[in-house]
C-alpha cells in the first residue's frame, strides 16, 4: 500500500477519485527516496536503450523507416538533463526534481517514437527475391566456383572463412578473415586475419600478411596460400564426394609479439550446410545505389582447435562458420565506388549467418535489399519475409521470418563479441522451428549502421596487431 501511494503521488499510476494523501519525500524518510530513484532508473534505462537503438540504428530503418537525426540529438540531451534531476532528487529527496526528470524522460520517448519513410534515404531500385521467388538456379558450390571472378558482369570482392563458437576452455571466439579482391581481378595485399576471445573481449588481434597469396587448382580442390615471413594463412577448398558440396580446411599461425600477443595458431574444419545465393542466383542485384552484387554465403558447422601461448582449446557442438565467396563492384558503365563507403552512408545492412543443429541460414539486408534462404530437412527454404525486432542495443536482437513449409522460424541472438571496426560480431542464437528449439546455435553478425566506421580504410590505418582495442 505504501509503494502504490508513493507511485500515485508521483504521477507514475492513475489516481483514483480521492487522492491518497501525498507522502513527501524527505531525508528522515530515506525508503521512500530509495523508491523513486528505482521507480524512476527504470524508465530512465528502457528510454536510454530506445535512444541507443535510434543512435546505432539497431534497428530495419527500410522496413520501418528512420528515426529523424535531430530527434535522436534532442532525446539525448533531454536525456542527459533527466539524469541529473534524478540524481538530484535522490541527493537532496527532492520530489519536484524526480517530476522534472519523469518530464525530460516523456519528451524524450515521444521523439524516439518517431519513424519517417523516404525514397531519398534509398534512391534506387533493386531486385526482390524474397517476393519473386525462384530457386531453380540455386545449388551447392563447388570447389572451381570459388574461382570465376567474374559472375553476372560482377566482379569478386572476397573470399574467406569466419569462424565463431565456444570451445572447451569455455571462451567465445570470433575468427576472421579475408583474401580481398576488391574488383581488382586478382587478390590483393594485404590478406587479413583477426582473432578476438571472451577471456578478453576488449582485445582485437588483427594480423595483415603482406605477401602475395599462391592460388592452387586441381580438379576438385583450390587452395589459397600466404605465407609472410613467419605469419601464415591457408585455405583449402574440396568437394565433398558425399554431400555434394564442399570442405573448408583453414590453418593460420602468428608467432608472438612481445608485449603486444602470444603466439597465436588455429586449424578449423567446416562442411558447408548449403550454399546461399545472393538474389538467388538469378543475375546480379543492387547493393546500393551504383553497386552490385552476386555470389555466394555457405554457413555450416565447424571443429577443429585454437592454439593460445601454447595453449590448446577445442571447438564444440555450438562451433559455426560462413565461407563467404562475395562479388561486388561497379554497376554497368558507372565508376565503382567502395561498397563500405555506400554501407556507412546509407546503412541498413545486416549480415546474419546462422548455424544450429536443425537449421542453418542466412539473412541479408543492405540498404533496401532484402534476401535470405534457409536450408531444413535437405530442402532449400526461401522466406517469404523477415522483421527485425530490436532487444538491448548492440547486444540482443529477435528476428521473425515466415516461410510456407514450416511457419515461423524465431530466432533470440545474443551478441558475445563485437569488433567495432569491422563492425563484425558473434552470437549465441536460441528459438524455434517447426515446434523444435533450436540447439548449439550460433552466429556471425554483423551491422553496419549509417555514420559507422569504413572498416576497410580503418585497418589499414592500424598498426599489425591492435592490442587493446
Amino acid at each position: 500500500m505504501v509503494f502504490t501511494q508513493v507511485v500515485e503521488a508521483a504521477g507514475l499510476a492513475p489516481s483514483s477519485k480521492k487522492a491518497a494523501p501525498a507522502i513527501k519525500l524527505s531525508k528522515s524518510n530515506p525508503n521512500m527516496t530509495k523508491v523513486m530513484q528505482a521507480v524512476t532508473l527504470e524508465t530512465y534505462e528502457s528510454i536510454l536503450n530506445k535512444y541507443k537503438v535510434a543512435y546505432y540504428f539497431w534497428y530495419d530503418t527500410f522496413a520501418n523507416g528512420e528515426i529523424p537525426a535531430e530527434n535522436v540529438v534532442q532525446a539525448n540531451a533531454s536525456l542527459e538533463i533527466a539524469k541529473k534531476q534524478i540524481d538530484l532528487g535522490t541527493k537532496n529527496a527532492d520530489m519536484a526534481a524526480f517530476n522534472k526528470a519523469r518530464k525530460l524522460m516523456k519528451e524524450a520517448d515521444a521523439l524516439l517514437n518517431v519513424y519517417k519513410k523516404s525514397y531519398d534515404q534509398f534512391p534506387y531500385e533493386t531486385s526482390t527475391p524474397l517476393l519473386k521467388q525462384d530457386a531453380s538456379k540455386v545449388y551447392k558450390a563447388k570447389a572451381a566456383d570459388y574461382l570465376v571472378l567474374d559472375r553476372y558482369g560482377v566482379l569478386m570482392n572476397d573470399v574467406g572463412p569466419s569462424i565463431w563458437g565456444y570451445a572447451d576452455d569455455g571462451e567465445y571466439y570470433l575468427i576472421t578473415t579475408f583474401y580481398n579482391y576488391h574488383a581488382r581481378g586478382k587478390i590483393i595485399k594485404p590478406v587479413v586475419v583477426e582473432i578476438m576471445s571472451t577471456k578478453d573481449p576488449d582485445k582485437r588481434y588483427v594480423y595483415l600478411l603482406n605477401a602475395d597469396t599462391k592460388v592452387t587448382q586441381t580438379t576438385d580442390s583450390v587452395e589459397y596460400n600466404c605465407v609472410d615471413a613467419e605469419k601464415s594463412f591457408r585455405t583449402l577448398i574440396k568437394d565433398d564426394p558425399i554431400g555434394g558440396g564442399t570442405t573448408c580446411i583453414s590453418d593460420g599461425k602468428f608467432p608472438a609479439v612481445p608485449d603486444k600477443a602470444p603466439a597465436i595458431s588455429f586449424s578449423v574444419t567446416t562442411t558447408p550446410s548449403f550454399s546461399y545465393w545472393y538474389n538467388q542466383n538469378q543475375g546480379a542485384a543492387m547493393m546500393y545505389p551504383d553497386i552490385v552484387l552476386a555470389g555466394f554465403e555457405q554457413p555450416g558447422p565447424a571443429s577443429g582447435t585454437i592454439t593460445i601461448d601454447g595453449k590448446v582449446a577445442t571447438f564444440n557442438k555450438t562451433a559455426g562458420a560462413v565461407t563467404e565467396v562475395c562479388m561486388i563492384s561497379g554497376a554497368p558503365d558507372k565508376k565503382y565506388d567502395e561498397y563500405r563507403t555506400n554501407m556507412t552512408k546509407y546503412g541498413n545492412e545486416w549480415y546474419i549467418s546462422i548455424h544450429t543443429d536443425q537449421v542453418d541460414a542466412q539473412f541479408i539486408s543492405y540498404g533496401k535489399f532484402r534476401d535470405a534462404g534457409m536450408y531444413y530437412k535437405g530442402k532449400y527454404i526461401i522466406p517469404t519475409e523477415y522483421k527485425l525486432i530490436p532487444g538491448i542495443a548492440n547486444q540482443t536482437l529477435t528476428l521473425v521470418a515466415k516461410t510456407i513449409e514450416y511457419g515461423d522460424l524465431t530466432l533470440n541472438f545474443e551478441i558475445k563479441l563485437h569488433d567495432p571496426v569491422y563492425t563484425e560480431r558473434v552470437a549465441t542464437v536460441a528459438g524455434s522451428y517447426d515446434d523444435q528449439i533450436l540447439t548449439n546455435g550460433g552466429a556471425w553478425f554483423e551491422h553496419v549502421f549509417k555514420g559507422a566506421p569504413d572498416g576497410i580504410a580503418a585497418v589499414q590505418e592500424y598498426p599489425q596487431i591492435v592490442d587493446p582495442m
